[in-house]
């Protein structure tokens, strides 16, 4: 811990004026005598002062000694025989050794690369600032020069420098004198040229060439009118129509298999949208069935509470009787009668009793079960009811799971309430999302994006963190092991489109995050550092408190089922 000491105004350890003060760095000495070394750090003494017994340190060393040793045990850092316990009373600056020290002779900083000044250590920075080795970057940095000179050889290097400003000679656009040749042999537009088809037209302006030889030129090469279908023929018009005359036969074969696959992938595809149809309806039947059971379920226990609010009646009638019992028996005079009334009084206390207990035996059993034929069947209900309910919750995730659902390897992941997640990811509520799942096919990888709203590892705290989750699957077996596909994780312009975060990687064959999972689901990879929070929540990428991520997983070398 640093501890700042109140010396007082005459200290020789509070910072001197500054004409007393060592030069800034560390130079690099002609010759450093030990007489010029910190009897402390070895280094050149800095601030000199010195000990009562004669011994040279630097100002701040012995502050650090003193603040260590606050109860007065810190001894002079020469430790020899005649050094003594440290006083800040008997600590003195040593003005001659700072003046000396400030003389010492050091090489220029620059000395490698050629200058060969050797001058006192006062004099150092300012000569620092005019030296001609000292390295300098090229004026051209921002046009992409990256070299780095020495000062003297600055205007040499500006002369020849390959990214110097040059006007092309023909349209007097200004490039680089690297790009300038290139400019004029591709992009200019002022160049003259020949048409790239040899149709015999007069050399004209490569801008003028351009609309000729996308709209006039008798010899631009054109596809067959049947490229559609699957002919690779292109030519000039008159080869074209003579290709047209001479492959009728191979255009209609190549119609007719294009047909025909057409008409196949039409047929998958309604006896998809039947099957389709057909689960949705038999989901439907399912929930309306499900709903009149808990229809039926909700009477029974509006029976149920009915029977238990007549007990309840019933217990404060008996109540009220008792009451009027005991206070005629009190007004009766005859020993008999008072006898009589007295066994009817605890007649009815016992079914009083009786009664409580059977109120108290309904309450604590409650809607969900106890005792008696109506109490068991309420609890069969019950049971009926929470069976129903965890149907309708699977089903409800069946249709989640099948409108979801993506065969293609892209997930398109929408995440809503972006302020309200990322609060709570940093309360430690919610630290991360999982998205819903995604195939490479029918028979496919099964995958899932993991997101980090308040970042993960190196990102925490500043930036949005995307990961990708390979999951067991049901066809696993069948598929080849590591995963190996190219994926690529973006986030969404909402803005114009084009400006969307992306980043890709291919997997790390030997990481277990690729292996076949042998649980629910693999450690996700991706990439930490995704996006810094101050551009995620800028209108490109956060509207209406909404953010879209796009996971891309590359097909090319899978056999799709």
């Amino acid at each position: 811990m640093d501890v700042e000491l109140d010396f007082p105004s005459t200290s020789p350890l509070r910072p001197p004026p500054h004409h007393h003060m060592a030069p800034p760095g560390v130079p690099r000495y002609v010759s450093l005598p030990d007489s010029y070394r910190c009897a402390a750090c070895q280094g050149v003494l800095r601030e000199a002062v010195q000990t009562e017994c004669g011994h040279r340190a630097c100002a701040e060393c012995v502050s650090q000694l003193l603040t260590e040793n606050s109860q007065g045990g810190a001894t002079c850092p020469a430790k020899e025989e005649s050094c003594v316990i440290l006083k800040e009373d008997k600590i003195h600056k040593d003005f001659s050794i700072r003046r000396e020290i400030q003389k010492l002779k050091v090489y220029c900083d620059f000395q490698d690369g050629g200058c060969s000044e050797i001058l006192p250590w006062s004099k150092l920075e300012s000569h620092l600032s005019t030296c001609d080795y000292r390295p300098v970057p090229c004026q051209y940095v921002t046009s992409g020069c990256q070299a780095v000179i020495s000062r003297r050889h600055k205007e040499d290097h500006v002369i020849q420098c390959d990214f110097r400003p040059a006007q092309c000679k023909h349209c007097g656009q200004t490039v680089t004198w690297k790009s300038l040749q290139s400019h004029e042999d591709v992009d200019c537009p002022d160049v003259v040229i020949p048409c790239p088809y040899s149709c015999g037209t007069e050399p004209r302006p490569r801008l003028q060439m351009k609309t000729h030889t996308e709209r006039d030129c008798p010899k631009r090469p054109v596809p067959c009118d049947f490229e559609c279908v699957g002919c690779t023929f292109t030519g000039t018009k008159e080869e074209k129509v003579r290709h047209r005359e001479g492959s009728r036969d191979q255009h209609a074969h190549l119609t007719a298999l294009h047909s025909r696959g057409v008409g196949q992938e039409t047929d998958r595809c309604k006896e998809q949208i039947k099957d389709m149809k057909s689960t949705i309806q038999s989901l439907k039947d399912s929930l309306a069935e499900q709903s009149k059971h808990m229809a039926l379920t909700i009477k029974a226990m509006d029976g149920l509470k009915r029977t238990l609010k007549e007990f309840q009646l019933k217990a404060v009638t008996q109540t009220e009787r008792l009451i009027t019992l005991e206070r005629k028996m009190e007004n009766m005079a005859e020993k008999g009668l008072v006898e009589k009334q007295r066994k009817d009084a605890n007649m009815l206390k016992e079914q009083q009793e009786s009664l409580e207990r059977r109120v108290t035996l309904l309450e604590r059993a409650g809607p969900t079960g106890g005792v008696g034929g109506a109490i068991q069947s309420q609890s069969q209900n019950d049971r009926r009811f929470a069976l129903m309910d965890a149907q309708c919750a699977e089903m409800a995730l069946r249709l989640q799971v099948i409108e979801t659902a993506n065969y293609s390897g892209v997930l398109m992941w929408k995440i809503r309430d972006y302020s309200k997640r990322k609060q709570e990811a940093k309360a430690g509520k919610t630290l991360s999302l999982y998205s819903q799942p995604f195939y490479t096919g029918q028979f496919g990888y099964k995958m899932c994006a993991r997101v980090y709203l308040n970042g993960d590892g190196l990102g925490k705290g500043t930036h949005l963190s995307v990961f990708f989750v390979v999951q067991r699957g049901e066809y696993d077996a069948l598929l080849p092991w590591p995963f190996r596909q190219k994926v690529t994780l973006m986030l969404l312009d909402q803005d114009t489109g084009t400006r969307h975060a992306v980043d890709s990687f291919k997997p790390d064959v030997s990481s277990s995050s690729f292996k076949r999972p042998e649980t629910e689901m693999n450690v996700g990879s991706g990439c930490p550092l995704f996006i810094s929070h101050v551009l995620v929540e800028t209108p490109t990428y956060l509207k209406d408190d909404t953010i879209f991520i796009k996971v891309v997983v590359d097909l090319e070398g899978l056999t799709q089922s």
